[in-house]
């Protein structure tokens, strides 16, 4: 297991990768971005292998940068499930027992 300032960290990554996510500027860029990535692709002539290339790489880049806030999204909540357990472990061991009862 992670060290607890580490899962944290990594809770507050998701959270903020969470906020881009779902920011409305956020996704309207990405999907701009693809948009016009793909029509220029398409409108290249049909011996512009370099340009077509380096579109198609411009429109993965963008889905792979999305999948790194997704990651980083997944990770946040194992982290999360990780202190979570850890913190129900620390109080069930603090709990006092009944003896002699």
């Amino acid at each position: 297991m992670m060290d607890k300032n580490k899962l944290n960290t990594e809770v507050q990554r998701a959270s903020r990768a969470k906020l881009l996510l779902d920011e409305p500027l956020f996704v309207e860029a990405f999907a701009l971005l693809k948009d016009e990535y793909q029509t220029a692709m398409f409108q290249t002539k049909h011996d512009d292998d370099a340009v077509r290339k380096a579109l198609w790489q411009a429109y993965h880049i963008t889905d792979k940068v999305e999948n790194h806030f997704k990651t980083v999204m997944e990770t946040g909540k194992l982290a999360s499930a990780q202190l979570n357990q850890s913190n129900r472990i620390r109080i069930k061991s603090n709990t006092p027992t009944l003896s002699g009862v």
